[in-house]
């Protein structure tokens, strides 16, 4: 599980510009010139512990410019919220972390407008952190864990009031997070790890991770794809933006959970599915634990080294590399800037925006908050 809640120290921004400059190479920063960051006002969602005592999903404005995040409202959760996901009009869902037992709507002013409970649906199931919308926002997808079992599934909502309308199997356990493919078909990346009721990983010479495929119209299966490697769980996926003429790849971020930690720490961090193979295309070590992943430059990945203190870049054109471009402690969640190939991490203290044609801008905190995993720039 992920590591919460560590202290963090200063991000190394010579060492990540230079880095960064270098991975993109000078033919890259004329357009990203012109896709530099405003440095405006926005706002993100997240979920956090404050004072060590009460969990909370809300929105903060991060002001780059004047060197500020504030707080715009929060709303108190039963637990800690995992995944975050914007909706029209500047509200989002929050989902718990796993298990999970419920899932809120708010809208852009911070008021609750619907609150799911898995007890409502008899209690058999819980979520698994992460919820997708469908292309067409009519739909949503959860991730789901059945109580007794321990078999997955993936429930359809409608987006109106988030009732469940159908429900489908993984074909596998412990799903994480799913996507949305070009065609509206859904990509589950299940973790494949055999857990406790209450979460805690058990059993681990059992695990069966998994890529699928979903038909999410009937659950028809379309495919699957695996490791050799059974200890390597995926549980965070992104899709990369594909240069001009390049290809869309997804990037999994691994896990690794082997008994010998030596195993674990030089496992492979990253595996790319291009749609037809699911690869691990360089084993440079980073202590084997990605915390999240995102769309990078060149059609690459970022991803957090979650227990290596290092957030690093993969590139398809230097397929075996992985390049640190920055060095923090506890990094985690990831969201890709707008328009441009750079990102903003969360950590322990605080945020930091990383830009390779601009210095990178890192701010803390408000008072007494414990960020969670996951943060989303909201409309």
């Amino acid at each position: 599980m992920h590591r919460h809640f560590l202290p963090e120290t200063a991000v190394h921004r010579r060492h990540f510009l230079e880095q960064l400059g270098a991975a993109l190479g000078a033919a890259a920063l004329p357009a990203l010139s012109r896709a530099a960051a405003t440095g405006q006002p926005l706002r993100v969602a997240g979920g956090w512990r404050m004072n060590e005592r009460d969990w909370q999903t809300g929105a903060l404005r991060v002001d780059w410019e004047q060197g500020r995040v504030s707080t715009q409202f929060a709303v108190s959760t039963p637990t800690l919220p995992h995944a975050i996901v914007p909706e029209p009009g500047g509200g989002f869902l929050a989902v718990a972390t796993r298990p999970g037992t419920w899932m809120l709507r708010l809208d852009a002013q911070g008021q609750v407008q619907q609150r799911l409970t898995m007890a409502d649906e008899g209690d058999a199931r819980t979520l698994d952190g992460h919820v997708i919308a469908s292309p067409d926002g009519h739909w949503l997808y959860t991730g789901e864990t059945d109580r007794q079992t321990g078999a997955g599934w993936v429930s359809v909502r409608d987006v109106r009031d988030l009732r469940k309308v159908a429900e489908h199997r993984t074909h596998g356990i412990d799903p994480h997070q799913i996507l949305v493919d070009a065609q509206g078909r859904l990509v589950i990346a299940n973790g494949g790890i055999p857990r406790t009721p209450t979460g805690d990983k058990r059993n681990l010479e059992r695990m069966d991770p998994k890529l699928v495929l979903l038909k999410p119209e009937n659950g028809e299966l379309l495919g699957t794809w695996s490791l050799r490697d059974k200890r390597l769980a995926p549980h965070h996926i992104a899709w990369n933006r594909p240069l001009a003429g390049g290809a869309q790849l997804l990037g999994v971020g691994l896990q690794a959970e082997h008994d010998d930690p030596a195993r674990r720490r030089d496992a492979p961090l990253l595996a790319v599915w291009d749609g037809a193979q699911l690869t691990t295309p360089t084993h440079m070590v980073a202590d084997g634990y990605a915390g999240d992943v995102a769309a990078g430059p060149n059609g690459g990945f970022v991803l957090t080294a979650q227990f290596a203190h290092r957030v690093v870049l993969w590139q398809p054109h230097e397929p075996d590399k992985l390049l640190t471009i920055g060095k923090v402690q506890n990094p985690c969640g990831l969201w890709p800037l707008e328009d441009a190939p750079g990102v903003t991490l969360g950590g322990g203290l605080g945020l930091a925006r990383w830009h390779p044609t601009e210095p990178p801008a890192m701010l803390r905190w408000p008072a007494g908050m414990a960020a969670g995993n996951h943060w989303a720039v909201l409309g």
